[in-house]
């Protein structure tokens, strides 16, 4: 019997922390794209290892995104109740 590499638990130690059912399934096929798109471009074989690392890297350009995307909303939410509301530059 072989030792089988776990996708998920290898990129969650990665990314060292676990990921939800969501982030993964958004992450696991853009990563695949990506590890194909490297493997073509560059004549490479890497495979589930290196795919680990890819969806590491794409479930935090997710988190890195959705934080970013609230302090705007928090940061237009603020423009919006003050003094200088409708100005163009604070």
């Amino acid at each position: 019997m072989g030792i089988t590499f776990d996708l998920r638990t290898a990129a969650e130690q990665r990314n060292g922390s676990a990921f939800s059912d969501e982030e993964y399934r958004l992450a696991l096929p853009e990563a695949q794209r990506k590890l194909e798109r490297i493997n073509n471009l560059y004549g490479t074989r890497h495979g589930e290892p290196y795919l680990a690392i890819l969806i590491s890297e794409a479930v935090q350009a997710q988190r890195l995104t959705r934080y970013l995307n609230a302090v705007y909303d928090l940061r237009e939410q603020a423009r919006g109740s003050g003094p200088d509301q409708g100005l163009a530059h604070p």
